[in-house]
């Protein structure tokens, strides 16, 4: 939630999306992060708390206290409509740049999947029209700079990620499962 600087991944959309299936207390949530999220991130638990704890000051989140017996009492988060609205706005919009495509932009497929929402289709058309865009950028620029510029090798390196990123998403509207957003 901080805006000074940009995330690697966005945990507190992470802990939204795991709310909107229903109400948790951050341990359970932690577990659903390492499950299901591991092959792309690793989250500790004070990160969680922390964004947990944000997102309840930001009015996203509210908590509840859960006695139990021989413990002390157990913290139940619950998404709200707050939360929810920024989770769907989130989750529908396209990540910004390629490198993004590594990890936020799967978690964004997992949550549409997971939670069987529309727009599974719209996301990955929105996400190859904006990197179409920043291809034909990275293609002007190389075309301009210098053959022999250290800046023309990394343009080059830019737009054959983004090329491969673009192939990366053609696979996913054609391959029919993927497509639905279903395994």
């Amino acid at each position: 939630m901080s805006t000074s600087s940009r995330q690697s991944l966005p945990l507190d959309k992470i802990a939204l999306g795991f709310l909107m299936a229903g109400p948790a207390h951050g341990y359970d949530l932690h577990r659903r992060v390492a499950q299901e999220l591991s092959l792309i991130w690793h989250v500790g638990m004070g990160h969680l708390y922390n964004a947990l704890r944000d997102l309840e000051q930001a009015g996203q989140v509210q908590s509840t206290l859960l006695p139990q017996a021989d413990r002390p009492p157990r913290k139940i988060y619950a998404i709200t409509p707050a939360g929810r609205e920024e989770f769907l706005a989130w989750v529908r919009r396209p990540v910004p740049a390629v490198r993004d495509l590594r990890a936020e932009f799967p978690i964004k497929l997992y949550f549409l999947r997971a939670l069987g929402l529309e727009g599974w289709a719209e996301l990955i058309e929105a996400q190859r029209t904006l990197l179409s865009a920043r291809l034909a950028q990275l293609e002007a620029q190389y075309d301009r700079a210098d053959p022999t510029a250290f800046h023309r090798l990394v343009l080059d390196l830019r737009r054959r990620q983004t090329r491969a990123a673009l192939e990366w998403l053609e696979r996913l509207t054609a391959e029919p499962g993927e497509k639905a957003g279903k395994s």
